[in-house]
């Protein structure tokens, strides 16, 4: 992803230089020390002025895209056609086993015993009425989030219940997200889609506009495009979800029909006709991590092994679909990148053994694959 420079103030001075010229531009026969009536009758201007200063370097600065921030990127945005993403429910499966006879409406609410920011639990809808037939007393239930957002975004295996209640069903499971929530899109985001777009102009169905058109859908996190897969006029989309992650079947199918519904090429989605683009997911990479390790006198392990875990799973992220320009292959899982992270981690004095996959070498990511954490032991 592109990085966004930080804008420098052209115009906003210290308030001291400003006092000082102005003082200096009053004849010296008058006393202009603090105190003095000139001096005292000048010192509030300069808060103005530099106030004003402030004002002209926000102007300057929300001109360009790569500064803006806020209301006024939004319409950098406009500019070129892209709008600001805006927050999307998670959505989720349930195992439901129930008596012959039982059914769950359409909408029928699902509550979690998980709390939003007002104390309130979360809540999910049935996307879809489900009947329990003879012979049939376990079905998956689809649900969506009634809040938009990543607090949707619940681990596998939470608890929820129906309310009210549904005589007859006898126990709920868990099956995790299908499609991740998302929270409304960063100003660091909508910029690097800004940039992806401005630096890859439209040309009516090239590889970047296949990337574009797959990461417009909700919920998907990144998208590469391998070009010619199956020969000529066929197309290749792997996808992740929002938390970088191989994409579900259902965002799968979500992107799928956005581009080229049955893939079959006849131009009936956002792919030009003659572009059969077959969408998947992209595969996992397990990355398992063991070490022991000394920790420093008074040091908090379980923090310590948090924060590790935390840093070395932003590290996986930031490998997804890197391409390496020299090889035209995706960047390893460095060895000594994950050595100095754990070096770094606070309350570590030391380590060894430090194995990634059993071995001590950079792990090669394939073309089609994501590097996802497999597990962290310390």
């Amino acid at each position: 992803m592109a990085t966004r420079k930080e804008f420098t103030p052209v115009f906003e001075e210290d308030e001291s230089t400003i006092r000082s010229r102005m003082i200096g531009r009053i004849s010296n026969e008058w006393r202009k020390e603090p105190g003095d009536f000139i001096y005292d009758a000048v010192a509030p201007s300069p808060l103005e002025v530099k106030q004003l200063q402030i004002n002209q370097d926000s102007i300057l600065k929300n001109a360009f895209a790569m500064f803006a921030e806020g209301q006024n990127l939004d319409y950098k945005l406009a500019e070129v056609g892209l709008t600001r993403m805006q927050k999307t429910p998670n959505k989720r499966q349930l195992q439901v086993v129930a008596d012959v006879g039982v059914v769950i409406p359409k909408g029928h609410i699902i509550s979690s015993i998980i709390l939003d920011g007002e104390g309130n639990p979360l809540t999910w809808t049935a996307d879809e009425a489900i009947s329990f037939t003879a012979g049939a007393t376990s079905k998956t239930v689809s649900l969506t989030c009634t809040t938009a957002g990543a607090i949707g975004n619940l681990v596998t295996g939470s608890q929820f219940m129906f309310l009210p209640t549904i005589p007859g069903v006898r126990t709920i499971t868990d099956l995790g997200t299908t499609i991740p929530g998302t929270d409304t899109e960063s100003d660091e985001s909508a910029w690097a889609r800004y940039d992806f777009k401005v630096n890859n102009p439209d040309t009516g169905g090239n590889k970047n506009d296949l990337k574009r058109w797959a990461e417009e859908v909700a919920g998907v996190g990144k998208a590469k495009v391998v070009p010619r897969w199956a020969g000529k006029g066929t197309s290749k989309i792997i996808l992740v979800d929002a938390a970088y992650a191989p994409a579900s079947q259902a965002l799968v199918d979500n992107v799928q029909v956005y581009l080229d519904p049955g893939s079959t090429g006849l131009g009936d989605g956002k792919a030009p006709m003659g572009n059969q683009v077959t969408v998947t997911a992209a595969l996992p990479l397990a990355v398992t991590i063991t070490a022991t390790v000394t920790w420093a006198a008074g040091a908090d392990i379980e923090a310590g092994t948090a924060a590790f875990t935390q840093s070395i799973t932003d590290y996986l992220k930031s490998l997804v679909f890197h391409i390496d320009p020299a090889t035209g292959n995706n960047y390893p899982v460095v060895y000594n990148r994950i050595g100095a992270l754990l070096s770094f981690t606070d309350g570590v004095s030391n380590y060894s053994d430090l194995l990634v996959n059993g071995g001590t070498v950079d792990l090669a990511i394939g073309a089609e694959e994501v590097p996802t954490l497999g597990g962290v032991t310390l």
